[in-house]
């Protein structure tokens, strides 16, 4: 089946021609385009998507490490560029002496305080979490990235994380052409979309230089703006096999305001 009887077949919404220009350049599975075509359906449209130019929200990491209680919770206000490269401003809330931390392309500014510091053993950390916290922010649209690389892995009912059980998942594989922000060219993304919601119920990933799996189940999504995010994500440990073994991390986002004034 063509993708464009893909997307007839799944129902296209009106903003499907961007989205099929996009989707012939990472994909030609038609199993694979079904799936992302509903799901940026149901996170709020892909045209509503590209209006959004920046976004700012607050960010909560619980860091637990396997331990049954968090060993370090950071609250922090994130803003970034959705666009036109890396653009990411972290500020810490509630601290006594707040950093903040500003990468803008390769450049790296720190202040805390107000006050600027240098931190040369710190940098390499801070640039690779801002590209981080932008990639997660971003995920799911980053699957229509230059460079991405989309399959179907068929359909899967994953363990249920909550009360109400989990549904059978269409299963679309993220690889990547050459390595950049989103990982290696041996790393892989299984993003789990809901058959019911055509949201994301949860990403197995890999990382082959780390020979390192985890599991990220998402919850709570809310609309902001016209466009749902996924406002509670945790981070566990994993196999191959995607089961939970360990407690890594919890992140909530709240408060976010997409093109919001400086």
């Amino acid at each position: 089946m063509s993708l464009f009887c893909a997307l007839a077949a799944c129902g296209a919404p009106s903003d499907s021609e961007p989205v099929l220009d996009r989707l012939r350049a990472v994909t030609g599975d038609a199993a694979a385009a079904q799936a992302v075509t509903a799901m940026f359906s149901a996170y709020g449209g892909y045209d509503v998507w590209t209006t959004k130019s920046t976004a700012e929200y607050r960010y909560v990491f619980s860091l637990y490490g396997g331990e049954s209680t968090p060993k370090q919770v950071t609250r922090q206000l994130h803003r970034l560029a959705l666009r036109d490269g890396v653009q990411v401003t972290l500020e810490d809330l509630e601290a006594p002496a707040p950093r903040r931390v500003v990468v803008d392309g390769e450049s790296l500014a720190v202040t805390v305080g107000g006050q600027p510091v240098d931190e040369p053993e710190q940098a390499d950390f801070r640039r690779v979490y801002a590209h981080a916290v932008r990639w997660d922010f971003l995920t799911p649209w980053t699957l229509l990235e230059p460079g991405s690389r989309l399959t179907s892995r068929g359909v899967r009912t994953p363990p249920s994380s909550g009360p109400v059980p989990s549904g059978p998942c269409d299963v679309v594989r993220l690889r990547f052409e050459t390595a950049g922000e989103g990982g290696g060219t041996d790393d892989w993304y299984d993003l789990y979309i809901s058959r019911l919601s055509h949201l994301v119920e949860q990403i197995h990933s890999y990382r082959a230089a780390q020979d390192l799996y985890r599991l990220e189940v998402w919850g709570d999504h809310k609309d902001f703006g016209g466009i749902r995010v996924a406002t509670r994500r945790t981070t566990y440990a994993s196999n191959a096999g995607g089961a939970p073994l360990r407690l890594e991390a919890t992140a909530e986002i709240s408060d976010v305001r997409f093109d919001a004034s400086p």
